[in-house]
């Protein structure tokens, strides 16, 4: 099957990942997704001194944003530059990368 990459294995992503685990939370699925998202905005709010939807966009269109995932930006068409795809297999209740 192919799917984003596991942010959990980003070694950008090892300090907030220990901080789930250590507070009982596996952060799978969505939660990095979810957590780099936030991350962008906020990081956009604040160099646009706004939440205004035209100020978010023009700062979000301009720069690069360091996250969970990694760094981030986003193409002309507005489409997110991460995270990619990769290949995984699900072998005995488990899944991991394809080497």
């Amino acid at each position: 099957m192919t799917f984003s990459p596991d942010p959990r294995k980003n070694p950008t992503a090892a300090p907030l990942v220990k901080t789930f685990r250590d507070n009982g939370i596996e952060p799978e699925g969505y939660v990095l997704y979810t957590y780099a998202a936030i991350q962008v905005f906020a990081e956009a709010a604040n160099a646009a001194k706004s939440t205004k939807l035209p100020d978010l966009l023009k700062v979000l269109h301009s720069k690069k944003f360091d996250t969970v995932l990694g760094e981030l930006s986003f193409d002309k068409k507005g489409d997110v530059t991460l995270p990619g795809y990769v290949w995984y297999i699900w072998k005995d209740g488990k899944y991991d990368y394809v080497n």
